[in-house]
């Protein structure tokens, strides 16, 4: 192990915190790389380099001139798994340092051998989620049996069944404008500690789920096998990372069950395509694959095409009437054509939502209490969540 220098400056920094003392750290060559007095970083520590030389627990230093670089002070060889890595120096007499000086040594080698246990914890976690990244993204042809004995090694069995979430973490309707500045200047350390609660999280309802951190979502492979079964779990794992992080709102896509892993790549496009319509629809924000149906044939159509299709539909609408139209509509659809469901779900009057109804069918010449019409204005919201999602402009004249 090296002791590098943004280590060493950030244990010089937490023992300076509580400990008044003049420390540095020196590296293996005894160059000063971290000291509570900057002028001396980068200098030459003749002692140290002694220490590390001839592997010394300890070396006193009396003067100046002893030792090339060197101040009176007392010097300890730092190790890290048995093996030296530096040399900790604490400057002062040594009678006046000598109560505290094994406590500032036993603190420095705990901070020394933390940073090196998070430092390959860090390592493990990279090669398990280059594992599964590989995993989910190739097709069966790559995953030979060398590839298996590889996730055997990191302790993911690709002979068990397993299914696919794709996860993501947006900002919650209960954001307040001092949390979503707060995520906007922290967003890679807001969204590191969100998905290590969904680690933590996922790992108490699933002891034998896997994690792939990806750039914008997660996704999590789960031992869970049936439908009922999985949909607990996503709303159990939503409900505890949206109360630890209140201003964050969870979408879960899961996929139809793969026959083995060879097909688990294929199951990460199904979940992320269900993802997909949990934003598209905006209130489900857990969905399967198996529940999308248009999205399977309507993702394919160009955005430009859609918004033809809309504008013909709604020709001689503002944009405003349009919204007001769309709002209707899905909530009549959403209440299954209930005019009284949907009325009330409005704050309206059931004879004031008919007039809505019948005002639509005169201007586009299609009844939505129709069947027939009903497929028609069906495309219509579906096309138009699509559009909204990815802020596509439309033609729609502001007012009248």
């Amino acid at each position: 192990m090296e002791l590098s220098e943004p280590s060493a400056r950030e244990i010089v920094r937490e023992i300076n915190s509580v400990l008044p003392q003049k420390i540095n750290l020196m590296n293996r060559d005894g160059i000063i790389i971290a000291s509570t007095d900057p002028e001396r970083v980068g200098t030459f520590h003749g002692g140290a380099a002694r220490i590390v030389r001839e592997e010394m627990d300890e070396l006193r230093i009396y003067d100046t001139t002893s030792y090339e670089g060197a101040r009176p002070g007392t010097n300890f060889l730092l190790r890290a798994q048995g093996e030296p890595i530096g040399v900790l120096g604490i400057t002062g007499v040594y009678e006046e340092i000598l109560p505290l000086a094994n406590v500032i040594r036993k603190m420095t080698e705990l901070l020394v051998n933390e940073q090196d246990f998070q430092r390959q914890r860090a390592e493990r976690e990279a090669r398990h989620n280059q594992f599964l990244s590989e995993l989910l993204t190739h097709s069966g042809s790559f995953l030979n049996q060398e590839f298996v004995a590889r996730g055997r090694e990191l302790g993911i069995d690709l002979q068990s069944a397993w299914r696919v979430l794709v996860i993501d973490a947006g900002p919650s309707e209960y954001a307040t404008d001092a949390s979503a500045g707060h995520d906007a200047e922290n967003t890679n350390a807001s969204r590191r500690h969100i998905y290590d609660t969904l680690y933590r999280k996922a790992h108490e309802l699933d002891p034998r789920c896997h994690v792939c951190r990806q750039t914008v979502d997660a996704v999590l492979l789960s031992s869970l096998r049936g439908d009922d079964a999985l949909r607990a779990f996503a709303a159990a794992l939503k409900a505890d990372v949206e109360a630890v992080h209140p201003h964050v709102r969870l979408r879960i896509g899961i996929d139809s069950p793969a026959d083995d892993y060879f097909h688990l790549s294929d199951a990460c496009v199904e979940a992320r395509k269900a993802l997909h319509s949990c934003h598209r629809k905006g209130n489900v924000d857990i969905k399967f694959y198996d529940e999308i149906n248009m999205e399977l044939f309507a993702d394919t159509i160009p955005y430009a095409d859609k918004a033809t299709y809309l504008m013909k539909i709604f020709r001689g609408y503002t944009l405003a009437e349009l919204q007001d139209a769309l709002h209707t509509l899905e909530c009549f659809y959403e209440c299954d054509g209930s005019l009284q469901a949907a009325a009330a779900q409005l704050f309206i009057h059931k004879n004031t939502l008919q007039q809505h109804l019948r005002k639509i069918a005169q201007r586009t010449g299609y009844d939505p209490r129709s069947l027939k019409s009903s497929a028609v204005f069906y495309l219509v919201l579906y096309f138009y969540q699509d559009l909204q999602a990815v802020g596509y402009p439309l033609a729609f004249p502001q007012s009248s």
